[in-house]
């Protein structure tokens, strides 16, 4: 029997050993330590073992015609653009998202805040009825409210970061299997800045009535805001301000190429971080414990 539970502590011992010489390939720390090119992006923690992940890819085109114009074919990494199409997830963050900016400024008066009421109505005794001391008690038509609303209420909650991060992916992958998302090579290579323009070029590539631009910085090019801002149905975003609701709104998701490694970067960064997987390992919550222990 001593002997059965010395084998597990010995297991357990070394599975933590094992845990903490994990390469930094594993556990992510930052950006910085996955790759820049979209072919190592695509590849990345990918299990080419398994024959039934198929790596998804997607066409690079260019705005300086208005017929589509295909310069190459991209990879994407199957982690964030094959992942199972979870309804309920998008439901959670479209849900999450209304409810952040929905505010009630509905404010009940109470008894005291009501105009009038000062006076007793009729004296406390010989009158019968029943006895009142003023015609603003919540009991009494138009008089003031008890428990009532009192605004501004919001209803925010914080939804967990993997739910919202699973709500993104859920979100990219629809958009790429509906064939809706366009990755361009730049936003500089539009040749005019006229609305009609864009407008042809989104009625010949049937990108619909409504289409959303993602740049990686938050500056857009010049042709590009002067081509969007007088049609409200095409809207420019930056890459960290994308989000469920906004993807859906729209019919046509078009990404630049730094934006796809952008975002690709910044997801497999989360997916993989060291404080999500490795908490409980986490070198900073132990280093007191370690340092003071005898060798």
């Amino acid at each position: 029997m001593w002997r059965t539970g010395f084998c597990l502590l010995s297991q357990k011992h070394l599975m933590c050993r094992s845990i903490y010489n994990l390469p930094n390939c594993v556990f992510m720390s930052s950006t910085n330590l996955l790759p820049n090119s979209l072919q190592s992006l695509a590849e990345w923690r990918v299990d080419k073992r398994n024959k039934f992940c198929v790596q998804p890819e997607a066409w690079l085109t260019s705005l300086n015609k208005v017929e589509e114009t295909r310069v190459d074919i991209i990879p994407l990494n199957p982690t964030i653009f094959r992942v199972f199409p979870r309804i309920d997830i998008l439901h959670q963050n479209i849900v999450w998202q209304l409810n952040y900016r929905s505010v009630s400024f509905i404010k009940a008066l109470t008894r005291a805040e009501m105009p009038g009421g000062g006076r007793k109505p009729w004296p406390q005794k010989g009158t019968g009825r029943a006895r009142h001391g003023s015609i603003r008690s919540p009991i009494w038509i138009r008089g003031g409210i008890s428990h009532g609303a009192r605004g501004p209420r919001t209803r925010f909650y914080m939804l967990p970061d993997s739910v919202r991060l699973q709500g993104l992916c859920v979100a990219l992958t629809i958009k790429h299997i509906q064939d809706d998302l366009v990755i361009v090579d730049s936003f500089d290579s539009l040749p005019s800045g006229e609305p009609k323009y864009l407008e042809e070029l989104a009625e010949c590539r049937n990108w619909g009535f409504s289409v959303l631009f993602v740049d990686v910085t938050d500056t857009a090019p010049v042709n590009l805001f002067m081509a969007t801002s007088e049609n409200v149905a095409f809207n420019i975003i930056p890459a960290y301000g994308l989000n469920c609701f906004s993807m859906l709104k729209h019919e046509t998701l078009v990404l630049s190429k730094d934006a796809l490694i952008y975002l690709q970067k910044r997801i497999l960064a989360q997916l993989y971080r060291a404080e999500s997987l490795q908490k409980k390992y986490k070198y900073m919550d132990n280093k007191e414990i370690l340092m003071a222990e005898e060798l």
